[in-house]
């Protein structure tokens, strides 16, 4: 297992491509809980054409599935990020905050795949369809659309994606419980003042 302060990178793939690189810090590696921050100003590498300009999201995902795509180098420029995941869990929460003021910003909950350990940290694959919890307001469900267009190109079968649904409602029975990690000292979780931005690494890839 990783160790509290291990720099590591957080990999998706995308019918077995990469298509997403996060160098993170790992803050926990147990059999409860897998715990990983992105930082703010983290060089990322993100799915982009194969002249290197980037793939807007307002495409229609079943256009942008059939992009050949490559990845090129980015910037997590977002939120500080804390991905929660119970080790075989096929979601993940994740707590943002602002990067300066640390207003937490509310949970996000990922329908993924399972992480599965690499030599250089985790991989998973996005299942598309995502939860929001904002800090003062109901959840919702998030990209619903892409995650039936997912299924009309082919890239989850029936099945599957009854499979990824029912995760999803457990995930939705959790939250609506106020059940971990929800409530916790997670939401008041800080990185440590001497962590440096993680570097990507060249072995990223394949």
């Amino acid at each position: 297992m990783w160790s509290y302060g291990d720099q590591i990178l957080l990999r998706y793939r995308t019918m077995g491509r990469l298509s997403k690189i996060l160098p993170v810090t790992v803050v926990e590696d147990s059999p409860e809980v897998i715990a990983l921050y992105v930082a703010v100003g983290t060089p990322i590498r993100d799915a982009v054409y194969p002249d290197g300009t980037s793939i807007p999201r307002r495409i229609p995902y079943e256009e942008r599935f059939a992009i050949d795509f490559r990845l090129g180098d980015g910037v997590w420029h977002t939120e500080a990020r804390l991905l929660l995941a119970r080790p075989g869990a096929a979601h993940a929460f994740s707590a943002f905050w602002d990067a300066e003021t640390w207003e937490f910003h509310g949970w996000y909950i990922d329908l993924q795949a399972p992480l599965v350990r690499t030599s250089l940290g985790f991989d998973s694959e996005d299942y598309l369809l995502d939860i929001v919890v904002p800090p003062d307001g109901p959840w919702y469900w998030k990209d619903e659309d892409e995650f039936v267009a997912g299924q009309r190109v082919g890239r989850f079968s029936p099945d599957q994606a009854a499979a990824i649904r029912a995760e999803g409602e457990a995930a939705v029975s959790v939250i609506e419980a106020g059940d971990w990690p929800l409530g916790t000292d997670w939401e008041h979780w800080r990185p440590h003042p001497d962590w440096p931005i993680p570097e990507l690494p060249n072995q990223s890839l394949p």
